[in-house]
């Protein structure tokens, strides 16, 4: 009988009930567990009182409590396209009043040829690109979950992951063009394929990892990453220590077209390293 069993698939967990609807030529998925992450004590001690832009926006949008009704988000894009598909407990109150209703397939819409907020059931709901939404549905019943093609780089991440991220190739600069968002988008362009993931479960804990086409491109990716690390840390008042320690827990290496960052901060070091990402929290 042993010989029977399957062994689970390897790489974060994603929700059954969200995996039915990715389509065929997705290549950048994103996963947060809200549920499981809302009951670490890092969350519940460091989070619960920040703002987080893609829960708030999509429970703002939805009407869902995020902190009661929302288990799980997945974003899904092809790279020229994109949207999020939230389980939890929905009902059509919650959509946005006034916008314009059409339907495609059987299903209902609520926005307009650009953007729409998609009711697949009272427990699934997704919302983005109108275009997106319908690829969704198309997949509806028939997908498989995430495209073979990105099975290898899920593989890499831990089961346990809180928050992940698998890109494919294609377009990647999500950012401004001025500034330093604009170095952000070069050392991205230099990535062909990259995986991210993130475990709360005692501290703050992961790896991102990417490889480029050529060695020489790895070289740069290296570079530019320990250029950043290393000018946040001049940049840092040794009178803050706390935030010196937060850079010391990123730790670029290169092999061959691969480059990793390890990403090890303890518990001591979170709320610093979240400052510097995501800025200083609301008054609680």
């Amino acid at each position: 009988m042993a010989g029977c069993t399957h062994a689970p698939p390897a790489g974060p967990k994603i929700d059954p009930a969200l995996a039915g609807l990715i389509p065929p030529d997705t290549v950048l998925l994103a996963g947060i567990r809200v549920e499981a992450l809302e009951k670490t004590p890092i969350y519940q001690k460091f989070l619960a009182h920040r703002p987080l832009p893609q829960i708030d926006d999509f429970a703002a949008r939805t009407g869902v409590n995020p902190r009661k009704d929302l288990w799980e988000l997945l974003y899904v894009s092809n790279g020229k396209a994109g949207a999020v598909i939230g389980h939890g407990m929905f009902s059509d109150e919650g959509q946005q009043r006034g916008d314009n209703r059409f339907g495609y397939k059987g299903f209902n819409f609520v926005g307009n040829e650009r953007t729409a907020i998609l009711l697949i059931n009272q427990t699934v709901l997704a919302m983005g690109d109108t275009d997106e939404l319908r690829a969704m549905v198309d997949a509806h019943e028939r997908s498989a979950g995430p495209p073979p093609a990105m099975a290898p780089l899920l593989a890499k991440m831990s089961p346990a992951a809180h928050l992940w991220a698998a890109y494919g190739g294609g377009p990647a600069q999500p950012f401004g063009a001025s500034g330093n968002l604009r170095n952000v988008n070069k050392m991205l362009s230099l990535i062909q394929t990259g995986t991210l993931y993130l475990d709360l479960s005692n501290g703050f804990n992961g790896v991102a990892e990417g490889t480029s086409a050529t060695e020489q491109d790895a070289e740069q990716l290296e570079g530019g990453l320990k250029a950043m690390i290393g000018f946040g840390r001049l940049s840092t008042s040794s009178r803050q220590p706390e935030f010196l320690a937060a850079w010391d827990g990123l730790r670029p290496t290169r092999e061959g077209r691969e480059v990793k960052v390890q990403i090890d901060e303890p518990e001591q070091s979170v709320d610093s390293l979240l400052n510097l990402l995501l800025g200083r929290a609301g008054a609680k």
